[in-house]
């Protein structure tokens, strides 16, 4: 997936971006790292692509869409060359300060939390969604020569909207009533993992935010997820690594701090551990 800044279709609307997929991997490199500047929406017409996203690997065929959130580190592992794309990518201010806010946002949050991600729809309802994107790409193109072209943006931005968590709202239900107690258990594990691994790597932390012993919470992840508590927080930690280390030139001084550990050299041995080379030797694989 594209960070936010790849050069996009010609808008002066910078709020809303749409990228084909030419202007998306003409410039993403396969086994690249990243973490995106804007949440999108992927939307696979044709083709197929393997996405990794922290820890988990989806594969997306054609017709479905994907949900791309910013607190993920997202890798490109395999496309097809019969792909056809669309990721329309959004600011989280376009929502807040828009017109029609306050349904918005509330649909905004309910498509946040969504368990599943991929999503496979039929030929008919990728042509409903690939209609819209198509439509709204038009006004974002020609935002600046047509009256009420901001509006009209919104709407047609809202109509997906409402659109996507139509479908993905009764699927995440059915998903949710399909999950064991220990699965659930799990699930917010990771997802309390996602938001708090560059605050902390204490399994106490995460273990009295659900209430639960560390003995109790490291038996159900094992046994639900196959790997430990600690394995999956630092998992997150080093597909953050890896993704700050090929995208930016943050001195590793300061990006051990950022990820919270003692200092460098700390941060070098973790990252060694897991990649069996340095970090100065990993970053020196990518063109900065």
């Amino acid at each position: 997936m594209i960070q936010g800044d790849i050069a996009a279709a010609n808008s002066s609307f910078i709020h809303v971006q749409i990228y084909d997929q030419q202007n998306i991997f003409d410039q993403a490199n396969f086994g690249h790292p990243y973490r995106p500047t804007r949440s999108s929406f992927l939307f696979v017409k044709k083709g197929r692509l393997r996405v990794r996203e922290q820890i988990n690997e989806f594969e997306i065929i054609e017709n479905s869409i994907f949900l791309i959130d910013v607190k993920y580190v997202y890798e490109i592992i395999e496309i097809t060359p019969d792909a056809e794309l669309r990721l329309l990518s959004y600011d989280k201010n376009f929502l807040e300060t828009s017109s029609f806010k306050l349904h918005r946002l509330k649909v905004y949050r309910d498509l946040k939390t969504q368990l599943q991600r991929n999503f496979h729809l039929t030929q008919s309802e990728i042509d409903i969604f690939w209609t819209n994107v198509e439509s709204l790409g038009y006004y974002l193109k020609n935002f600046n020569d047509v009256e009420y072209g901001q509006y009209i943006i919104e709407n047609y931005f809202n109509i997906i909207l409402y659109h996507l968590v139509s479908v993905a709202t009764p699927r995440n239900e059915e998903s949710i009533n399909q999950m064991t107690s220990q699965q659930k258990i799990t699930y917010k594990f990771v997802m309390l993992v996602s938001d708090h691994y560059l605050e902390t790597k204490s399994v106490q932390f995460y273990a009295d935010s659900l209430q639960l012993s560390i003995r109790h919470l490291s038996s159900v992840v094992k046994e639900t997820s196959g790997k430990t508590p600690n394995e999956i927080i630092n998992e997150f930690i080093f597909n953050e690594a890896k993704a700050q280390l090929s995208t930016t030139t943050i001195p590793i001084k300061q990006l051990a701090s950022k990820l919270n550990f003692s200092d460098q050299y700390a941060f070098a041995h973790f990252f060694k551990k897991h990649q069996s080379i340095s970090p100065t030797e990993y970053r020196g694989m990518f063109k900065l």
